[in-house]
């Protein structure tokens, strides 16, 4: 099984969690039912030996690696589209439109009172 870092951290949490619940279960119990005790007993010594063990395997095996050995370098998603309306004259008159309006001076179109 391949576990990443943050599979590891999870899995060490929830024991450490589990541990924690059934130690309070137990000292809750501990008098009253012997049995069960001694199932939450065993249980507790287990999950603390397997919680050490993830630990050790954390420790282990999670080296930093580069980056690089991991991932490609991927190209931007956006660049399969550039150039596409380079030659295009069409869209460069409708991009001559869109830069003369941002440019002009003429206010005409504005509403006055939208701004007050």
């Amino acid at each position: 099984m391949n576990l990443s870092f943050k599979d590891f951290r999870f899995i060490i949490e929830a024991l450490e969690h589990q541990i924690n619940t059934y130690q309070a279960r137990l000292q809750v119990i501990e008098d009253v039912d012997e049995d069960e005790a001694a199932d939450l007993g065993n249980d507790i010594k287990f999950l603390e030996l397997l919680l050490a063990d993830m630990k050790r395997n954390l420790d282990h095996n999670t080296s930093v690696k580069p980056l690089s050995s991991h991932v490609q370098a991927l190209e931007p998603a956006w660049m399969q589209f550039a150039g596409v309306f380079k030659d295009d004259p069409d869209f460069q008159e409708i991009m001559d439109g869109i830069s003369a309006e941002r440019n002009s001076d003429d206010d005409s179109e504005i509403d006055p009172s939208y701004y007050l």
